[in-house]
């Protein structure tokens, strides 16, 4: 059976569960999606700057926001693609070869498994991430921080006053 392959540009979807870092000659990310797995010539940054590009910002751009919403400063969740949903936590620095950035909205639930944290996805599948549950607990916190954040003027109006608004 030969590797999976996307093509130079990833985007990314609503069907992306998760990007890690691959160390091989020429794939540099390995892209779990819902029912396929692929691999990528880009590191996952790059992926998901091209995706976040592609959606009117860049990488950096929505770090930026997502600092200021959080007041932190590292190991930032990113909105990819906010509008759809798909909100990227990283599970440790990016720069950290460990690091895999996992799709908020295909995460069931994780739990400790020796020295890291096994995520279940919806779909029925899995992916041991070595990183602590408690770091990963915060990551996936601060994810649902920012997807709150970004959809409060959704619920509640924008004006500075929202809350003494009569209906």
């Amino acid at each position: 059976m030969g590797e999976n392959f996307a093509s130079p540009v990833y985007i990314i979807t609503e069907h992306t569960k998760a990007i890690l870092t691959k160390d091989s000659a020429y794939y540099r990310s390995r892209i779990l999606e819902v029912s396929q797995e692929l691999n990528s010539a880009l590191r996952p940054e790059q992926i998901i700057d091209n995706t976040c590009i592609l959606y009117g910002s860049t990488l950096q751009g929505r770090r930026d926001s997502a600092k200021d919403l959080l007041k932190v400063k590292s190991k930032v969740p990113v909105p990819v693609i906010p509008e759809k949903g798909v909100f990227m936590l990283p599970t440790c620095a990016s720069k950290n070869k460990n690091n895999v950035w996992v799709s908020f909205y295909h995460i069931k639930s994780f739990e400790r498994q020796g020295n890291g944290t096994y995520v279940s996805f919806y779909d029925g599948t899995g992916l041991f991430i070595n990183t602590s549950e408690s770091t990963f607990d915060m990551q996936f916190k601060r994810t649902g921080q920012i997807i709150a954040r970004l959809n409060r003027s959704f619920f509640f109006g924008s004006g500075p006053y929202w809350w003494r608004r009569r209906y």
